[in-house]
Formats: structure tokens, C-alpha cells, sequence
């Protein structure tokens, strides 16, 4: 397995509810990444991709998007590809497009505030305050035989009750929305 992920060979689907709305409703984010800050408090920062080779520490970082659904520019699901695996990849790529993953303290702010359309990451007070970002899917194939391998989770509890809250149907997490990429 640890060879299947080292070579990419295994393809990881997350969900996630961010604040506001992407703009495109779908694409592909190449900001590299690099640490950032003290020793310890690991954050990561991207780096615009034209910059990454002349920036120490940088590394690439590629993440396909979707929105599968929105509430006007308050409030949106987004299924989430990573090409690359980089630390806080998904998290750090979302808070740079300027819709941070709910519940995401580290780059979104658990009390950021938006004005306007957007409630920040924290999303209101009927939300939960636990990190919105879920692995879904992982599929790969299988090197003892060869089969393809499509394993699945549910949504969490935290992140159900905010789909359930918001009306978002849990149907729309089935099928491979990046088949038309």
C-alpha cells in the first residue's frame, strides 16, 4: 500500500463544506506549498507556482474541485482531489482560494468572520465547530490480483447533521464527480 500511495497510484476523494463559494465551481489549484511560521505550529503557505522552484522549502502541490452544492456565497459542498499529497494540502488550497474548509482553525479562523455574504469559517453558531473535511474514497488496484479496489466511508456525525441542517442530500456524494475532468 505505502508503494500505491508513493506512486500515486491510489486515487483519494475527500469532501468538505467551505464558507463562501469558489469561484470557478470547478478547477484545478497549483499553488505549491511550504512551511510557514515557527517551528512546531506547522502551517504551510502556498507559493503561486511560477515561484515554487526559486523558493526555499517549496514544494508542488496539485487539487482538483468541485462544488456539488452551494448556498448562494455563504456556504458550499466541494469534493476535493489531491494529485500530490503535501501536508494541509487540501486545507491550505481551499483557504487561498478564499473559501476555508468549516471548522478549519489553523486557516480558516474557528471565529473568522466574512461581512457580507460570507460567515466565515466557523459558519454560524447551528454548525458544528469540528473540522468540515472528510476522506470519502479511495480507490485503487489491487497488486495481489489486479481487481479494482473502491472502498467508501460515510460522512461523519459533525459533518451529517450540517448536511441534514443545510438540506443537502448525502446522494450527491455518490458516483465519481470528476469523471468529466
Amino acid at each position: 500500500m505505502s508503494q500505491l500511495f508513493r506512486s500515486r497510484a491510489v486515487r483519494k476523494t475527500y469532501i468538505a463544506a467551505v464558507a463562501g463559494r469558489p469561484d470557478p465551481l470547478a478547477g484545478t489549484i497549483t499553488y505549491g506549498l511550504q512551511k510557514a511560521g515557527d517551528r512546531g505550529a506547522e502551517r504551510m503557505e502556498v507559493v503561486h507556482p511560477d515561484r515554487v522552484k526559486e523558493s526555499a522549502g517549496a514544494k508542488p502541490a496539485t487539487t482538483q474541485y468541485k462544488v456539488l452544492e452551494h448556498l448562494g456565497n455563504r456556504m458550499s459542498a466541494v469534493v476535493l482531489r489531491p494529485i500530490t499529497g503535501r501536508t494541509h494540502q487540501l486545507r491550505a488550497h481551499m483557504a487561498a482560494l478564499g473559501t476555508p474548509i468549516a471548522g478549519d482553525g489553523k486557516y480558516g479562523g474557528r471565529g473568522q468572520q466574512n461581512l457580507g455574504d460570507g460567515w466565515g469559517a466557523g459558519l454560524g453558531g447551528a454548525l458544528s465547530r469540528k473540522l468540515h473535511l472528510h476522506a470519502a474514497a479511495l480507490s485503487f488496484r489491487n497488486p495481489m490480483n489486479g481487481l479494482e479496489m473502491d472502498l467508501s466511508a460515510p460522512l461523519p456525525v459533525h459533518m451529517q447533521r450540517t448536511w441534514d441542517t443545510v438540506g443537502w442530500s448525502s446522494a450527491i456524494l455518490s458516483g465519481d464527480p470528476f469523471e468529466e475532468f
